[in-house]
């Protein structure tokens, strides 16, 4: 019987961890039995191990120093009431048009708490039906070659009505939003099924970085690119690959403009932008826990650079 070389016995070495990452992660917050374990280990260990988890190194969180530990930190220790109008996918259209003005909103055609009552045959041919409460992935588009399924739609509506944000991740402002149903404008980008979407990282109201999620709909062929505010590359990997590069928008200047705008009342807070065409800008949403701080970034240095703006 041959013995296993060492890229082998490296190879199975790295599976074996991953996997036990993978159980921990599930165990200590995804699983029934969670709520326990918190409770056992108490609200800071709890955290400290799950983000050494998802992370790799130990956090520190009262004297935080990288981006995932400052947004542990902001989870724990702050309490402010325009988390939760920011986070609310209703509330801050309010926010934004008072901002920068609504011309950048994306239309809205009917908002509700019961599904039933939404007017699917006078939609028009393209539109999104969301939550206003949950995370990115929680959404219906229909396009002008779809048959919208009444039942599928009021069915998957009452399901996220009755969702919520994991309450252990300790998003505090997402228990304060009331859930609804929000039926929007599609916006659409030649060769996309979904625009790309412009993230931009904004510190004290300044854009520091910017990344592009593409194919955002189909999870295997998602990519993100990472540029700073002159659009050079960073050499940066979060939770996708990066893709090809992207080519500078012409609304760029634009695009920052808002972003940075609407983010001057944040030390921290991420501005989703889209811009199908060079003549469009749209919002998308503003998010003030990247990731509930456990997104690693490789290479790591960027945890800590991103940490230092804030």
């Amino acid at each position: 019987m041959s013995k296993m070389t060492s890229p082998q016995k490296q190879g199975r070495l790295q599976e074996a961890i991953s996997i036990v990452k993978k159980a921990g992660k599930y165990f200590l917050l995804w699983s029934p039995i969670s709520p326990y374990i918190q409770q056992l280990l108490g609200k800071e260990s709890h955290h400290k191990l799950s983000m050494f988890l998802y992370l790799g190194y130990w956090p520190r969180i009262k004297s935080p120093r990288t981006f995932n530990e400052k947004i542990l930190h902001r989870k724990l220790y702050t309490n402010k009431e325009i988390f939760t109008k920011v986070e609310d996918k209703w509330r801050v259209r309010e926010y934004v048009s008072e901002k920068v003005g609504g011309e950048i909103l994306p239309e809205v055609y009917h908002v509700t708490r019961t599904p039933e009552t939404i007017p699917i045959e006078d939609l028009p041919g393209e539109y999104v039906v969301k939550p206003t409460h949950l995370a990115d992935g929680a959404n219906i588009i229909i396009t002008r070659n779809d048959d919208p399924d009444r039942k599928y739609i009021v069915e998957k509506c009452h399901e996220w009505l009755n969702d919520e944000i994991n309450p252990l991740l300790e998003e505090y402002w997402a228990k304060e939003i009331t859930p609804r149903i929000i039926i929007e404008e599609y916006i659409s980008e030649e060769g996309r099924t979904a625009p790309s979407d412009y993230k931009f990282f904004c510190f004290h109201g300044e854009v520091e970085f910017i990344h592009v999620t593409s194919n955002r709909m189909d999870m295997e062929q998602t990519t993100r690119n990472f540029y700073d505010k002159s659009w050079g590359p960073i050499d940066i990997e979060l939770k996708f690959p990066q893709g090809p590069n992207i080519a500078k928008p012409n609304n760029l200047n634009d695009m920052i403009e808002i972003a940075e705008t609407l983010s001057s009342e944040f030390d921290h807070v991420r501005v989703d932008l889209y811009s199908p065409d060079e003549d469009s800008i749209f919002f998308g949403e503003m998010t003030v826990a990247e990731g509930s701080g456990k997104n690693p970034f490789v290479p790591r240095e960027y945890d800590f650079k991103l940490g230092s703006y804030w």
